[in-house]
């Protein structure tokens, strides 16, 4: 099959204030975005629960050092760079009845539900390098399982509408799914540790297993479930999509590339402050009290949470109204002062002041996790104009890619920086002056870092509300509408 003609310009479209309206055909229905955002839940848990989890259980519990922990949490990840984008190539050539994602979410979160549970299994009383060896082991089968499931999921969410705003409406979804899981999952390690489980490895091992059947399976699946595929019919007529020229067009693309270098400005601020403030709530803030600071770390997230959510709806309409690469620059203006703020609120004296980090950063993160994927089903509709392929599964993958490599080497980077200042877990409370001060100016130096070189990125992305439209109308000139078979 020839592969289809690209087309890359085209006449000047003439506007009125209503041709941004979004057309009932591009909307997607509220129970759709609901089944469809149900699946970043479990997204948020295979990103983060893991991370979460790991930190206090393997390093505070079983007392495995930072660094090789950090290491231990990044080389699983590396293997991404195979698993994902050949993931990503597998969701786009697939041509069974059930749809070209569907399938594979559902096998994914099945898989990804009984490799979370095997992590929390380890044997007690083995050696650091066994208990190392077995971390690493596990980590790698749940971190292919997750790819399966996570890789065409994102996918599916890029190819829900044709529309410019729709598709934040789609993404802000899962970004509510996504602080229903910055709410929970600080509280985890603490639910482990309640008396009614007799241990901590006991309370662990439950706590696991009912996140990994409930909301890494049963949640999991249903995206693959009840979600429609728009662009099935006719992605299935296209030539098959092949890594090397996929791989080459992503990268010469400029929109897709300033996204890339956001999410590296990202794992700059984590390499430095990646759990940072949890440690300071420990070590600094509690006295070593690791029961304690693992509470008010719980609290903390609450806070990121609850501002995160109420955040969505504004962060929706002002990136609909005033466009996104706008929005994230107020927001990024927010985050520039909260990094700042960190130095002071990280003491000593009432806890509750705490609170001020998410007033100041949370909506920040918010914009991130909502627009992001709104941004980069923008760049798909451009690499289609391009290239004349639909390649979600291919630029997401890539992206996903980077950004979980990213902050598993952030991870590696926070363990070093630990060692660096002199971080010493048997110490407890009584940590030196000088190690305290090190993770305070990596707690607040990263993030205003990160917002000073995410707003200098933000002025080379290319893609603006009109450009978006006229490329959907460019496309739709070509090769009909979205929903079209």
């Amino acid at each position: 099959m020839p592969s289809p003609t690209p087309l890359v310009a085209g006449p000047a479209v003439t506007r009125d204030s209503t041709a941004f309206e979004t057309r009932d055909k591009d909307k997607v229905s509220f129970w759709e975005k609901t089944a469809l955002g149900a699946g970043y839940l479990a997204k948020f848990y295979g990103d983060n629960g893991v991370k979460s989890l790991t930190i206090p259980f393997y390093q505070m519990v079983l007392k495995v050092d930072p660094a090789l922990l950090g290491l231990v949490l990044a080389i699983p990840r590396l293997w991404d760079a195979i698993t994902d984008p050949i993931v990503g190539m597998i969701s786009d050539n697939c041509r069974s009845r059930f749809g070209r994602r569907k399938p594979i979410i559902v096998l994914g979160a099945l898989l990804q539900a009984l490799a979370f549970g095997a992590i929390w299994m380890v044997p007690t009383g083995l050696s650091q390098r066994a208990t190392v060896t077995y971390l690493a082991v596990t980590l790698i089968v749940f971190y292919t399982c997750f790819s399966i499931f996570s890789v065409p999921l994102m996918s599916l969410t890029y190819e829900m509408t044709a529309d410019y705003k729709e598709r934040t409406r789609v993404s802000a979804f899962g970004g509510f799914f996504g602080k229903i899981g910055e709410l929970t999952y600080s509280w985890v390690f603490w639910a482990a540790n309640l008396a009614v489980f007799g241990s901590v490895m006991h309370g662990m091992r439950a706590v696991g297993w009912t996140i990994a059947l409930c909301i890494m399976g049963l949640v999991g699946m249903i995206p693959g479930l009840l979600v429609r595929e728009r662009q099935f019919q006719r992605a299935a007529r296209q030539p098959k999509v092949h890594f090397v020229p996929a791989l080459k067009a992503s990268f010469g693309n400029r929109a897709f590339l300033v996204l890339i270098g956001f999410t590296i400005c990202q794992v700059i601020a984590g390499m430095l402050s990646s759990n940072i403030d949890y440690y300071l709530l420990v070590y600094h803030m509690n006295a070593g009290d690791i029961v304690e600071g693992t509470k008010w770390k719980g609290v903390l997230s609450a806070g990121f949470a609850i501002v995160g959510i109420g955040a969505i709806y504004p962060v929706n309409l002002l990136a609909n109204r005033c466009g996104k690469r706008t929005t994230l620059f107020i927001v990024f203006g927010m985050n520039l002062v909260g990094g700042v703020a960190k130095w002071f609120i990280y003491n000593p004296g009432n806890p509750w002041k705490i609170l001020l980090d998410p007033l100041l950063c949370g909506p920040a993160w918010t914009a991130v996790n909502v627009l992001q994927y709104s941004m980069l089903a923008d760049v798909c509709d451009d690499d289609e104009l391009r290239h004349g392929l639909r390649r979600e599964g291919m630029l997401g993958s890539l992206f996903s890619w980077i950004q979980k490599t990213g902050f598993a080497l952030a991870f590696f980077g926070a363990g070093l920086a630990l060692n660096f200042v002199g971080f010493n877990a048997a110490l407890g409370g009584a940590q030196s002056h000088g190690t305290i001060l090190g993770m305070r100016l990596m707690l607040a130096g990263s993030i205003t870092l990160w917002s000073i070189l995410a707003i200098g990125l933000l002025c080379f992305y290319p893609i603006s509300k009109k450009r978006a439209y006229e490329t959907r109308d460019l496309l739709e000139a070509r090769r009909g509408s979205s929903t079209s078979a």
